[in-house]
């Protein structure tokens, strides 16, 4: 029942008939076609249907403390087709050449406030209670005392609303008390404080609860090497979003976003994130997006709400965070352009010879990633290269910290290492003095950062290029970082494969002065961007020489 409930809302979300994100649409897709492909050979995981049997026994026994319209029925009753697509997808994938073992080692649950996430926290734990190994310990970890309660108190209200298992279980009148179930010793405790705190306890499974609050990874790097010689270690990450915009939970989504970019691989990650799209915050679209306990009384409520905070400018940010799942404060950076979009804008091949083209440059602190573009136009079409430049002593440590695989990269020729600790501008620099012999192209000028680049300049100036500073300001470049956008929106803009840049791409988020003006902002960035500034550099001088001169006679080639 629990399984066909799941392939229902499965099949349901990507055939379209359900308003959700197209991360929940990419999850659904997935396990339908891992469903497939698990008796392939390659593939090594198994959808084990005993152990669903098995779950399905545990929640036909418990029941719904609480709850509009589901009070007194079964869990498995009451479930909605994502809390048991959810469950499934946790407990029934296993390795093939280990069936006691997981898929799913992290496992994310983004989802807005009245969606019952305390409740799929206590659900958790109560089944793991029941079916891990004897003497297993589970722990949620949250900031606040009040709020690490509330799961403790929805596990008491389940156990309490559910004799055949409740009885079973030992429940403590304390915060710190730990909840223990007397068939297999194991036991629950919520956790608050600092992280030195948990550095003594040995994890099978832990929620992170509300990690949209959480500044850094103490508590859960603390949690994770408690779980160095678990076997089966589970980590789960459910929150709200926040109004803070110091927040892991931003580099989470921007890592699981990636995933499901198909820009990093990791099948072992499970993620369900329920959001309103930023076009979509004041309608019911996004009402429905963010939301998807279907329940009628609370859709009004957050109707209710969305009134309320459009008329009363103090009262957006519950309504915005809370409702809409959309953190705050706007500064946070807004993602620059769809990373679909740009893959629209691959090609094949592109023929560079007898071209005049447009250089652009970001060369970073040596120590970090550096960058140049060149790009042409022609019949208004854009068309780009970028190229980064890595340490390459550096390398191992920016592949575990990045989660990218420059080695790569570096094979497929839109990446160098150069230098040892520290990128060699000198590199750099005798690669660009051969891009017109190599390409066979005219370069017409360089656009450059004053900062970190002003000696590179020089030299090439010495050697008879014109080039031309770039200041790093919002009004400067506005104009080009709009370019850019609506080029590729429109298909006017081409590259050939570069992964790398379309993880530039993938990490480039955007903020506005006061005057409106957007510009790539580095920190804000959820990752590397250097090959997107490099490449807004370059279009930068193209704008200037094509838009603003039109007697210029570009796009044609010259012999």
């Amino acid at each position: 029942m629990i399984f066909e409930k799941a392939v229902r809302y499965a099949e349901r979300v990507a055939a379209g008939k359900e308003i959700t994100t197209k991360e929940v649409i990419i999850q659904c897709k997935w396990f339908l076609k891992d469903l497939e492909r698990q008796h392939d050979d390659d593939f090594p995981y198994y959808f084990d249907e005993t152990e669903i049997e098995t779950i399905e026994g545990i929640l036909s026994l418990l029941n719904f403390a609480t709850g509009l319209g589901v009070t007194g029925k079964t869990i498995l009753d009451g479930l909605e087709g994502f809390q048991a697509f959810f469950l499934v997808n946790i407990f029934g994938w296993r390795f093939k050449e280990d069936p006691d073992k997981f898929r799913y080692r992290d496992v994310t649950l983004f989802i807005p406030r009245k969606n019952a996430k305390t409740f799929i926290c206590a659900l958790i734990f109560i089944i793991l209670m029941l079916t891990e190994d004897d003497y297993s310990e589970f722990y949620s970890i949250c900031l606040d005392r009040e709020l690490a309660g509330e799961v403790k108190k929805a596990m008491t209200q389940i156990l309490k609303a559910s004799p055949y298992i409740g009885k079973y279980f030992v429940v403590p009148k304390t915060l710190s008390g730990k909840i223990i179930c007397k068939l297999t010793n194991s036991f629950y405790q919520a956790r608050t404080g600092e992280a030195n705190k948990n550095n003594t306890i040995r994890p099978s499974a832990f929620i992170a609860d509300e990690v949209g609050a959480f500044k850094d990874y103490g508590n859960i790097n603390a949690m994770k090497s408690g779980q160095l010689n678990v076997k089966n270690p589970l980590r789960f990450k459910l929150t709200t979003a926040y109004a803070e915009d110091k927040s892991i939970m931003l580099e989470e989504l921007a890592y699981i976003k990636k995933v499901f970019a198909g820009i990093i691989e990791d099948d072992r990650m499970f993620a369900l994130l329920y959001y309103a799209e930023p076009e979509h915050l004041w309608d019911d679209t996004g009402l429905y997006q963010a939301n998807p306990l279907r329940i009628e009384e609370n859709y009004n409520e957050i109707r209710d709400s969305r009134k309320a905070a459009l008329e009363k400018p103090a009262e957006r940010e519950e309504y915005l965070c809370k409702h809409m799942n959309h953190f705050l404060p706007s500064n946070s950076g807004e993602a620059y352009v769809n990373i679909e979009d740009v893959r629209k804008c691959k090609i094949d091949s592109f023929d560079w010879s007898g071209r005049q083209v447009w250089l652009g440059l970001d060369l970073a602190m040596t120590n970090d990633n550096c960058s140049y573009s060149m790009v042409t136009e022609e019949d208004w079409k854009i068309y780009a290269e970028s190229f980064a430049f890595v340490p390459t002593e550096r390398i191992p440590e920016k592949n575990r910290l990045e989660k990218i695989n420059y080695y790569e990269f570096i094979k497929q020729g839109v990446c160098f290492a150069c230098g040892d600790m520290t990128v060699d501008y000198g590199f750099i620099e005798e690669m660009i003095l051969a891009i017109e012999e190599k390409h066979k192209v005219i370069v017409v000028g360089i656009a450059y950062d004053r900062y970190n680049c002003l000696s590179t300049a020089q030299r090439l100036e010495r050697d008879g290029y014109k080039t031309v500073e770039v200041k790093q300001h919002s009004s400067v470049l506005h104009p080009a970082t709009k370019l850019l956008k609506e080029k590729i929106l429109n298909k006017e803009f081409h590259y050939t494969e570069n992964g790398l840049l379309e993880e530039n791409f993938q990490n480039a988020k955007v903020t506005e002065d006061a005057n409106k003006n957007i510009y790539v902002n580095k920190k804000k960035s959820t990752g590397k961007v250097d090959m997107v500034v490099s490449l807004i550099n370059a279009i930068y001088l193209l704008q200037q020489d094509v838009i603003f001169n039109p007697d210029a006679n570009f796009g044609a080639q010259v012999i």
